[in-house]
């Protein structure tokens, strides 16, 4: 099963990766991720396909 769930861990990554990215950008560093909207769509393109299939299967659970 393929659970979905937006809870703790979930916050804590996002507060953890704004702060990273004001962090980074604050020293003029280059940040730790793609840095074209181009890379960001990539990679949210690859977990949609991933519960897609999930989904079509039926695994897929939202908790």
């Amino acid at each position: 099963m393929v659970e979905i769930g937006f809870g703790q861990t979930e916050i804590l990554a996002s507060v953890v990766g704004l702060v990273t990215g004001l962090i980074y950008t604050s020293v003029r560093a280059p940040i730790p991720a793609p840095n074209v909207l181009g890379g960001i769509f990539a990679i949210l393109g690859t977990f949609i396909g991933y519960v897609f299939v999930a989904a079509m299967r039926g695994q897929l659970v939202f908790v």
